[in-house]
């Protein structure tokens, strides 16, 4: 198995035939703590402490709607444990972890180097605990393509645009509106951007356009596109809305175009795919409060919320009835 769990959901089917693995991160510089089918349970031993103790997550947008609905669920399962959920982005996650701020942070990304080092310094073991499958989605006001004009698009083109090497959208495709491109795009240290740039931009070694429009979580993006004549951006699969066209992406020309489904992303036909993830430092200690919400948030119940917010339940962990 790939040491880096979100380069695509190809990576996935190495899970399937490790059944009991914690990848150490001797190399990479962090732990990811595979899932295994049947060990996760939704109730607990009544003699634990846990149930009056209390947690705080902070972290990635993309994270904190299951975070947000799980937290809830438990207190309402659990009436004695207070769980606090707040965003900032997957930046924050990592540096609240690392800070020891909160107990649990959430990120929509692997660490990075610097923070790796960072948490190094200060003797932090990050633990990656794998709780969701996402994708990165392409999105355009209605007035640049629609259900009766889809628009179709190459990574390599998508990094173009977002480079600003097109800047009408008649050069990205003839028939298109000849209107100036309105380029929007996630905050830095977003997991949603980093993760959109190192499929986009990196392999083409692209950078941003100086003039995009940046806004500070997925919800922004979306009303942004949304109220934009000849916008575009991205967004997470579980923020797609009716009032934006979706994008296909091929992974370069010649290759078929995806649309981005949840078939699509559990099947890695979709080019921009990736795990969502709680960090902690350390493994939990087993019975602790942390220990058991990421128990809740990988068993059945809990994948079940993060179906209901829009993204796809871990692979080969509780297939579909």
């Amino acid at each position: 198995m790939s040491k880096k769990a979100n380069k695509g959901i190809s990576t996935i089917a190495a899970i399937a035939g490790m059944l009991s693995l914690l990848i150490i991160g001797l190399v990479a510089g962090y732990y990811v703590n595979a899932i295994t089918a049947g060990n996760q349970t939704s109730e607990f031993e009544e003699d634990s402490s846990w149930r009056t103790a209390s947690i705080t997550l902070s972290g990635s947008t993309t994270v904190l709607p299951i975070a947000n609905a799980s937290a809830i669920a438990m207190m309402n399962k659990y009436s004695g444990v207070t769980i606090t959920v707040q965003g900032g982005g997957s930046g924050v996650g990592y540096s609240n972890i690392i800070d020891g701020v909160v107990d649990i942070g959430m990120a929509s990304r692997d660490p990075k180097t610097t923070e790796i080092t960072s948490a190094q310094s200060k003797g932090v073991n990050l633990w990656l605990h794998p709780i969701a499958l996402d994708a990165v989605c392409v999105v355009v006001h209605p007035s640049v393509a629609n259900s009766s004009h889809s628009l179709n698009l190459t990574l390599q083109d998508v990094g173009k645009i977002f480079a600003g090497i097109f800047t009408y959208w008649d050069e990205v495709e003839a028939g298109l509106p000849h209107q100036p491109i309105v380029i929007v795009v996630r905050e830095p240290g977003s997991g949603t951007r980093g993760t959109f740039e190192e499929y986009t931009m990196h392999p083409w070694n692209y950078n941003v356009t100086t003039s995009a429009s940046v806004q500070p979580s997925n919800p922004a993006v979306r009303t942004k596109i949304e109220t934009t004549p000849y916008s575009i951006g991205y967004v997470s699969f579980g923020f797609l809305s009716d009032s934006m066209h979706v994008v296909s992406l091929a992974k370069e020309a010649g290759k078929p175009y995806v649309y981005p489904t949840i078939s699509s992303i559990a099947k890695g036909e979709y080019p921009i795919s990736r795990y969502l993830y709680l960090i902690t430092n350390g493994q939990p200690k087993s019975g602790s409060l942390a220990d058991r919400f990421i128990d809740f948030v990988r068993s059945k119940e809990g994948q079940q919320i993060v179906e209901a917010n829009g993204y796809l339940k871990l692979p080969y962990v509780y297939p579909a009835s």
